[in-house]
């Protein structure tokens, strides 16, 4: 194993010269190497002489690492090291002629191993795409459809060969090819039961070349800007003037739905263009439709497109693209804040509020806040947009960190259309809607359709219903390998765990009291379609959410189909409320607008409102007046309330103030850590030595360690999960936390743990 700086530090000490100075030889050279390796230190090798003219920070170099060898980033070339010289593993190749990772992003990377507390190498393998991560390029993906006989075959397969079955029936569904890694992420499978159904040709696998044509292809068709509102006018001043001043500036624009956001951004975007600097838009990657992709292409024309469904030789192609300069303008999800757009000079990033910003796994970074780092770094101007804002971004603007724009009308003559409350504790429920259906929602729905119109039904859960409860014994039929309820699926006929993605035959007799008393109850995404086609049968009904969504080809097409009125209702989960600009849309509809208060999460009454507002914002963005109605059994609840009056700062204030009271962010900072293991005793163990260290780490601090208890998913995936919270002032004791933290990482433990700093959820 090469020599570890880790004597020096996570990044090295740039006291330590003096010292190395007796170290040195006259002409060596020594490069400190970052892996992508969960290991909290830099490597020192010693260069070459062939190399030692030509390398420099930010080139990959090929390095010998135990008894393999690893790809790794310089980041930074000595003429001294204070490690003796024979201990010194010399560099094996140098894969760059230039850097591959420049100083802006070099030192954004080191901000978010610090920030984040993963390693430098970690944080690189962010930046970087696969193949320079791996060192081959893959031209051509691996693409599988239903073979000649699938249909046929499915019966068999439904009793004796559950994963072959589930592949088998996922593709009759789609009807048409569809990528292997994607077709497995989507089953949580791994790719074995696709390769045993093509062995015996009920499957077909073919290899298909994908290039970034369709990628970058601009618009031919280019629009000129739409006359703007004043309040669009005096936003866009106060942006151009911190662009020609050339420094760094944070705004929050918070505009209403309808309000002309993305006009803002296309406006500051050109102005950047013109000093000849570049763009980056950051969307939520649900909200990454043709329609959003079209408003950029149509305005700027080659604009290149980053999303996780690209395969990584597209990545790397499109990577290449921007890196040359011919590519100004990036629009993508939440990995292409670090696009390598030279003379970065705009970052937008829009529904900033998204928690789908957050990276799951490490390097677990949040892309708002790492946009603002980047665009500090770059002398750039960061636009967060939103017409629901975090309450971290909302404070940060009272505080003065960010500078508040509004936008506070809709453009054009669409007004933000009122909303009825409807208290399902009293109502009547429609007969024929199978009891979904309030009066108030079914007569608008009805007036709408008859006018020609459409409607929009949201309900944020899939499935026809998402418990199977036992009537004798009062308990659900649950996942054998998590701790949640399954979801009953009609038209598939099966129980589906929404977590591990199991499914389970119908059981005709309760697993726990093998009594007969089983019965679904509640209501997801399916029923309320059914509820729909079944009122009106003349309706074309269309749902949207991950179970029919199996590919983004068929959102897209969806989307497409309703923009052009070939649908009537559109019945879905979060995907159908973001973003989504369709001016026929009159009536909107949330079937339970409670559904997401009752999470064991501090911030479910945040979420809970910002959902709410951005499907009420799908009505009413065209000439006719819009219709919303909420159905709830907790009408008084404030973020139903405040949502309903489309009052988004009485709401700010009142949950700030609980905030506030609890030392919950953003007037506090959170570190998550997660213990999971198979047997619950281990995991259990993990996490009450990690409190039990970190307390004695911190006592004497203002920090407080929360817990360890059970996590509200207390097993996943076979896996038990016990969890504790690190809870600190941002500043000087949240500093403090975050070593104590580390210190404990590095010490080691039995059981993995999973650290998250600023953590979206809890569950």
């Amino acid at each position: 194993m090469p020599a570890s700086s880790r004597q020096l530090g996570l990044f090295g000490d740039p006291d330590a010269t003096a010292s190395a100075r007796a170290c040195s030889e006259p002409g060596a050279r020594f490069a400190r190497v970052a892996l992508n390796l969960p290991v909290r230190t830099e490597f020192t090798y010693l260069v070459p002489k062939a190399l030692a003219a030509g390398l420099s920070s930010g080139m990959r170099v090929l390095v010998p690492f135990s008894t393999r060898r690893e790809i790794g980033v310089v980041v930074g070339v000595d003429t001294a090291t204070p490690i003796e010289h024979g201990k010194l593993k010399q560099i094996v190749r140098q894969l760059d002629d230039e850097p591959v990772v420049d100083e802006t992003l070099l030192g954004l990377t080191r901000w978010i191993a610090e920030e984040y507390l993963c390693s430098w190498g970690e944080a690189l393998a962010a930046v970087l795409p696969s193949p320079l991560k791996h060192g081959r390029e893959a031209r051509t993906v691996r693409m599988v459809r239903a073979g000649p006989g699938a249909a046929e075959a499915l019966p068999a397969l439904e009793h004796r060969r559950e994963q072959q079955f589930r592949v088998l029936r996922t593709l009759l569904e789609i009807d048409g090819a569809i990528e292997i890694r994607e077709l497995c992420r989507k089953l949580n499978l791994g790719t074995s039961p696709v390769e045993t159904l093509a062995s015996h040709g009920l499957v077909a696998i073919e290899r298909v070349e994908k290039d970034i044509a369709d990628l970058l292809a601009g618009s031919s068709d280019r629009t000129r800007p739409r006359e703007l509102t004043q309040e669009q006018r005096d936003a866009l001043e106060t942006i151009g003037a911190s662009l020609r001043a050339g420094h760094s500036a944070a705004f929050l624009l918070h505009g209403v739905t309808g309000s002309g956001k993305t006009e803002v951004y296309l406006n500051a975007i050109e102005r950047a263009l013109e000093l000849g600097r570049g763009a980056i838009v950051l969307v939520p990657e649900i909200a990454l439709t043709p329609q959003t992709v079209g408003w950029f292409r149509s305005r700027f024309g080659r604009v290149a497109l980053l999303h996780s469904r690209m395969t990584d030789a597209q990545r790397f192609a499109m990577w290449r693209t921007i890196r040359s300069g011919e590519a100004r303008v990036v629009v993508g999800a939440r990995s292409a804040i670090f696009a390598p757009v030279k003379d970065l000079g705009v970052v937008v990033v829009d529904e900033e509020h998204e928690p789908s910003f957050k990276q799951g796994s490490t390097p677990r970074y949040n892309a708002r806040d790492v946009a603002l780092e980047r665009a500090r770094r770059s002398g750039a101007i960061c636009i967060l947009g939103t017409a629901t804002p975090s309450l971290e971004s909302w404070n940060a603007a009272i505080e003065g960190r960010l500078q508040r724009l509004d936008l506070k009308r809709r453009v054009g003559a669409g007004q933000l259309p009122p909303v009825r409350v409807i208290d399902m504790r009293v109502e009547r429920p429609v007969h024929d809607s199978l009891g979904l259906l309030s009066r108030e929602l079914h007569g608008l729905l009805d007036s709408a359709l008859q006018r020609g119109e459409q409607a929009i039904l949201f309900l944020n859960r899939r499935g026809f219903s998402p418990v199977l409860w036992c009537r004798e014994c009062q308990t659900p039929v649950r996942c054998s390998r998590c701790d949640l309820s399954l979801s009953w699926h009609r038209r598939i006929q099966r129980l589906v765990c929404h977590s591990c993605c199991e499914e389970h035959v119908l059981p005709k007799k309760c697993p726990n009291c093998a009594k007969p008393a089983l019965r679904a109850i509640g209501m997801g995404s399916e029923r309320v379609e059914q509820s729909v086609s079944q009122c009106w049968p003349q309706a074309r009904v269309r749902r949207m959410d991950s179970d029919t969504m199996l590919r983004r080809e068929d959102y897209e097409r969806t989307l497409d189909s309703f923009g052009r009125g070939e649908i009537d209702v559109l019945v879905g989960t979060q995907m159908i409320a973001k973003g989504l600009d369709f001016p026929r849309v009159t009536v909107v509809g949330v079937v339970a607008a409670d559904s997401g208060l009752h999470l064991p999460d501090f911030r479910a009454s945040e979420r809970t409102f910002q959902l709410l507002a951005q499907v009420a914002g799908r009505a009413g963005r065209g000439e006719a007046p819009g219709e919303i109605v909420f159905q709830t059994v907790v009408p008084a609840h404030m973020a139903i309330r405040y949502a309903a009056g489309h009052d988004y700062a009485s709401f700010a204030q009142e949950e700030l103030a609980l905030r506030r009271e609890l030392q919950y962010p953003p007037f506090a900072r959170l570190v998550r850590i997660l213990a999971e293991h198979e047997q619950e005793a281990l995991a259990k163990l993990a996490a009450e030595s990690a409190a039990e260290s970190l307390r004695r780490a911190l006592e004497g601090t203002q920090c407080a360690v929360l817990g360890p208890a059970p996590a509200p998913l207390e097993r996943v995936r076979d896996s038990w999960r016990w969890h504790l919270l690190v809870k600190a002032a941002d500043g000087p004791e949240f500093t403090q936390a975050r070593a104590a933290i580390q210190r404990l990482v590095e010490a080691g433990t039995q059981v993995a743990l999973s650290i998250d700093v600023d953590p979206v959820s809890l569950l």
